[in-house]
């Protein structure tokens, strides 16, 4: 077990694993994104950062290039020369950001509270010209999970759909008052022609995180404090678990497949078995609320990054 640590007890926004999983990037909310050596516990390289309350992510291109969402812009980082390179200036809002496993692709969503604020919903650049991918079939209107199926032939988005109005009562207004009714659905869309081919609805809430099992025919998402896992060609829910009134952060799957890990907004890491889908164990750390979650390329070792300035990385057979 390993804890990495800055001097301000902040929230670490988003972490990733280099391609080697000898390092480990994170987004600091005290205005630095970190690379840190783990086989020696330092910080490799570090860049300063605007502050932020659109939220931030990254993922890494190769060992030295980094691709950061933050307040401004979309860039990506020379690390060993410590320079931008700005891919699209402009604000989005609580960007997630994914390459394609092939390294050929990076998609990015913002999140939409409604369907009055649009957002530019899915946007998918081909590496390394950043050229768009001619329009995809109803990219707008994405609440934030995002997933790369392997092969990367699939692209998971989640997104929000206005089907109608609902009526609120409150003692004032006994007649009550019209506010919009929303759904919320999955899209699987095939590449690069980006034509939905699934979509999976009934998520009650907005959808913030998605994973495919190594297979690529699993897809586990979380939408608030619910779980979900589809067979997405046989169109049926495998599992549906609900922690309460805690959120989920995050999730990732393990390299063979057998285990899902999530975190919630506790201090508590749970792995679910992908066979029987029940929790087949749990880490607590005292290291605050954790807010994401990553997984090694080897899928063994995990990473989770909390909102008191620390991230702790571990065996998953501990």
């Amino acid at each position: 077990m390993q804890i990495l640590s800055i001097q301000r007890k902040k929230r670490i926004y988003a972490i990733a694993f280099s391609p080697s999983g000898r390092e480990l990037a994170a987004a600091c909310s005290d205005g630095f994104l970190r690379v840190w050596n783990l086989a020696r516990g330092q910080v490799r390289q570090s860049i300063a950062i605007e502050e932020t309350q659109c939220g931030y992510d990254l993922a890494y291109l190769d060992e030295d290039r980094l691709v950061f969402a933050g307040p401004v812009e979309l860039r990506w980082w020379d690390i060993p020369n410590n320079g931008w390179n700005v891919i699209q200036p402009g604000m989005r809002w609580m960007r997630q950001l994914r390459v394609s496993p092939d390294g050929s692709l990076l998609a990015e969503v913002d999140r939409a509270p409604s369907t009055d604020w649009a957002g530019d919903g899915l946007i998918v650049r081909e590496i390394p010209t950043w050229k768009r991918l001619p329009e995809l079939t109803d990219p707008t209107h994405t609440t934030g999970g995002l997933a790369f199926r392997r092969d990367g032939k699939w692209l998971a988005t989640g997104h929000i759909l206005r089907v109608g109005e609902r009526r609120r009562h409150f003692g004032i207004w006994p007649g009550g008052f019209p506010v919009p009714d929303y759904d919320y659905v999955v899209h699987v869309r095939e590449l690069p022609s980006g034509r939905i081919v699934h979509s999976l609805d009934g998520w009650q809430q907005g959808v913030s995180n998605l994973a495919f099992t190594p297979g690529g025919e699993i897809l586990a998402g979380t939408a608030g404090p619910r779980l979900r896992v589809w067979d997405v060609p046989g169109g049926r829910q495998l599992a549906l678990h609900k922690r309460g009134t805690k959120h989920f952060q995050g999730l990732s799957f393990t390299a063979d497949g057998r285990y899902l890990a999530t975190v919630s907004n506790d201090e508590t890491v749970r792995i679910w078995d992908a066979y029987t889908w029940q929790e087949h164990k749990t880490f607590t750390w005292n290291i605050g609320k954790l807010l994401n979650i990553a997984l090694d390329p080897e899928g063994f070792r995990a990473a989770a990054g909390s909102d008191k300035g620390q991230i702790i990385v571990w065996d998953l057979d501990e």
